[in-house]
């Protein structure tokens, strides 16, 4: 028997506070269940008067509104969900969508589903769409947001028109874990589904909202899901432009035979994200250096460049790779470290952030991680400091934004200070001027792309080699403007936490993961494996 206690919101109109807000509709000794937890209170609905659970509706299908489903092969009411998440619930489709590796793809299509399918699912439920219970008319709306085919419910009851919204809304004009918006790492696609869901609902008379998670909105609730409203789209516009207004200043190369881009004399870029310094000091056999047809330190090597990187050394002629360095952990800017290690022998130097998630991919629950297999460095850099190759001394830094686990490395080469950057910042018309933010991905705000946008500042860098082919000159105020767009940014995600802490609502996303892939790991166990 649980100890969960009901609450009555309306005459025959219950509340359980279980994993998620369970609500129980009684019509004589029948019930409708709005959403369903762990399912530990159907111990208590004979106290209630209920002999008969006939529906539950889910309003989508993360992890906390339904895995109390997983109890039981077949339940004796029928269980509905919006149209598309089959994919998610369905064993159809098992296989499709699971844990690690495919949650190191990038941003997950889910960040919390069940951790098994569920059987005998209709998916019925769509927005403008209803269905007949007990003679009521219960009412279907369309409010994305914590996944694209989130519903909501709506219903006549007591004389009231109540909304049972899911995560769609919380109280305090907030939602509930605001990361489930962002559908990708860069654009605001998900915070403008879940505007657009929300003014559907501001558009209706309120007599009560009832959520998913926190308290039931008695009062104020159009008010409130306004203010809702307004702070999506300042989220959405936060998801935009990072340096309004700012020329792209496209560092202008030399095209050679090979497709490369030569940028200097010593400075090459091949492929999509490679670079190639050129060292005019030589390796002999003897270890020493003598001035002669250079070393090369390739930085950022990703599998898809190497056939460009062969055919730019070959055309260079007389250049091999001797170092590699690495701006962040991305799979498309270090899974070539084994290729040139065994090839060239060349040594990978890392910043300890970035070796940090490529020392256990597999337990990292972090995106862009292909491969389990780790890469590890031959050397570590210090976390900030000078680091000397060959003719070359570069400054090295920390240097979060798109993701916590990025550095930068900044030197002179033909007389020009080259920041070689990674995925942080680009060209205002490239990914809206950085490689984008969201929580899953590691981005910081305060502690991340601002700190981040003035070292560039102090820096003063001629040139930034950025990755995918983004190379441009500094100008300060682009940087200037990344650091008031990341604090209005900061604001704009703050005002979505319902507890007003990033680290609690917001951040917490890879944990989030990291318990669906455990929940997974256990379900799968078999009794043996459990004993």
């Amino acid at each position: 028997m649980s100890d969960m206690k009901p609450q009555e919101i309306l005459p025959d109109l219950w509340l359980f506070g279980d994993s998620c807000n369970v609500y129980v509709l009684k019509d004589g000794d029948r019930a409708v269940v709005i959403d369903f937890g762990t399912g530990e209170w159907l111990d208590q609905l004979p106290e209630l008067g209920i002999s008969t659970v006939e529906h539950v509706l889910l309003t989508h299908h993360h992890k906390d509104q339904c895995a109390g489903l997983l109890k039981e092969t077949s339940w004796p009411f029928t269980i509905h969900a919006p149209l598309g998440e089959d994919f998610f619930l369905d064993p159809a489709h098992a296989g499709e969508f699971g844990p690690p590796p495919w949650y190191q793809l990038g941003c997950p299509p889910s960040y919390s589903p069940p951790p098994e399918r569920i059987s005998g699912i209709q998916y019925d439920i769509s927005g403008n769409g209803h269905f007949y219970w007990h003679g009521r008319r219960i009412r279907f709306m369309d409010t994305p947001g914590h996944g694209p085919n989130a519903c909501s419910v709506v219903l006549d009851h007591q004389g009231r028109q109540i909304l049972f919204c899911g995560d769609a809304a919380h109280a305090g004009g907030t939602i509930w874990q605001p990361f489930h918006l962002e559908w990708d790492h860069w654009t605001g696609t998900g915070a403008l589904a879940a505007w657009e869901g929300v003014r559907r609902l501001h558009g209706i008379a309120t007599g009560m909202l009832c959520p998913s998670h926190g308290p039931v909105v008695r009062e104020g609730a159009r008010e409130m899901l306004e203010a809702l409203a307004d702070r999506l789209l300042r989220f959405y516009h936060a998801k935009g432009q990072i340096s309004p207004g700012e020329e792209d200043r496209w560092l202008q190369p030399e095209i050679m035979a090979c497709g490369a881009r030569k940028y200097s004399e010593h400075l090459y870029q091949f492929g999509g994200n490679g670079y190639l310094l050129i060292s005019s000091m030589g390796r002999t056999q003897s270890g020493g250096y003598e001035r002669s047809s250079g070393g090369g330190l390739v930085v950022d090597p990703t599998m898809p460049d190497m056939e460009m990187l062969e055919a730019l050394l070959d055309e260079i002629g007389g250049v091999t790779a001797e170092v590699m360095l690495v701006s962040h952990y991305h799979y498309d800017h270090c899974d070539a470290i084994p290729y040139l290690r065994e090839r060239y022998g060349a040594e990978a130097w890392l910043h300890p952030q970035v070796a940090e998630p490529l020392r256990d991919p597999a337990r990292a629950f972090a995106p862009w991680v292909l491969s389990p297999q780790p890469i590890l460095p031959d050397h570590l850099w210090p976390d900030t400091g000078i680091w000397q190759w060959q003719e070359f001394e570069f400054r090295i830094a920390h240097w979060p934004g798109q993701t916590w686990w990025h550095c930068v490395f900044m030197t002179i080469a033909d007389d020009r200070r080259v920041l070689f950057g990674g995925d942080c910042f680009t060209p205002s018309s490239k990914w809206n001027g950085t490689g984008g933010f969201c929580a899953y991905n590691g981005c910081r705000f305060e502690d991340g792309f601002i700190p981040s946008a003035q070292l560039v500042l102090d820096w003063q860098p001629d040139i930034i080699a950025a990755g995918h082919t983004n190379c441009y000159e500094f100008s300060p105020s682009k940087f200037t403007k990344i650091i008031a767009w990341a604090a209005e940014a900061e604001e704009a995600v703050r005002a979505l936490c319902p507890s007003g802490d990033l680290e609690v609502d917001y951040y917490s996303a890879r944990e989030v993961v990291r318990q669906h892939a455990t929940d997974a790991s256990s379900q799968s166990r078999t009794p043996q494996q459990e004993r």
